[in-house]
């Protein structure tokens, strides 16, 4: 789990507006022009309606981006799908690493 010095707010998502850079299979990766660099992971009640699920993606995008480094000081928000609940850890971690990578 992501410290919550490195987790975005509330208000972070109420002053700016976010544009997405990645569209994966898995996961949407969106940023905000917010420094320092910070995290957030939003998943929609409408698309997993379980709370027990969308926990358990947050955890495991959560941990993919502990150990990621990106050199960019932008925020990023993580927007995980319906298809991310079936798939495994290490699949998961690849498309996140991915988005990253096309990041310049």
């Amino acid at each position: 789990m992501l410290p919550k010095i490195k987790r975005l707010t509330k208000k972070d998502f109420q002053d700016t507006s976010s544009k997405v850079f990645f569209r994966g299979t898995y996961v949407d990766v969106a940023f905000l022009k917010i420094t320092p660099q910070k995290f957030a992971c939003v998943i929609a009640k409408k698309t997993i309606p379980r709370a027990v699920d969308r926990n358990k993606i947050r955890r495991r995008v959560y941990s993919c981006l502990q150990k990621l480094t990106i050199k960019q000081e932008y925020s990023f928000i993580i927007y995980p799908k319906k298809t991310t609940l079936t798939t495994s850890f290490k699949e998961i971690k690849e498309e996140i690493i991915t988005a990253f990578a096309t990041l310049r």
